[in-house]
């Protein structure tokens, strides 16, 4: 039975250049059981560009669409350093979704929609909904290099839940 652990994205704040969300570990820790008990573990506060309708994709200003479902790999940035990258195709640096494609989408630091270009931030802290702060790069980096060396694949998953205020 192949183990693997999901980074669950879910978008919960939305303004016109930002969706804010948490980040979740799905995965059955103790791997023990035939049908695996996933546990749901929270990470930290995500930041990426607004979402649009799932046709519609302006450059650097895009969010990946709600139900996209994605293999996650170690990845080197000369820019952002050693972090995880989000990818579908066999290039293992690019996103499709139906028509509309992304390169390079990786989790990485940063405080506002300057700083995404798609990319998913990802932080201890919520600010507001146009800025969080505290970058986890490192210690996703390293969770996520552990759980590999521990035998797991891993997925992502983004998810769109509604807005409640």
């Amino acid at each position: 039975m192949e183990k693997i652990l999901t980074i669950l994205i879910e978008r919960n704040s939305y303004t016109a250049r930002t969706s804010v969300g948490d980040m979740f570990f799905l995965y059955d820790k103790e791997y023990v059981t035939p049908v695996p008990r996933n546990i749901r573990e929270r990470f930290g506060y995500t930041l990426e560009d607004t979402v649009r309708p799932e046709n519609i994709k302006v450059y650097g200003e895009t969010g990946i669409p709600s139900g996209v479902r994605c293999k996650v790999r170690l990845y080197e940035s000369d820019h952002h350093g050693k972090t995880i990258i989000f990818y579908t195709e066999e290039d293992g640096v690019t996103l499709k979704w139906k028509e509309l494609s992304w390169t390079y989408v990786l989790a990485h630091g940063g405080n506002t929609h300057i700083d995404t270009m798609a990319c998913v931030l990802v932080a201890k802290n919520k600010i507001s909904n146009d800025m969080i702060q505290g970058s986890l790069k490192d210690e996703l980096r390293i969770f996520i290099e552990n759980k590999i060396k521990e035998g797991y694949t891993i997925e992502a998953e983004f998810i769109n839940l509604t807005q409640l205020s």
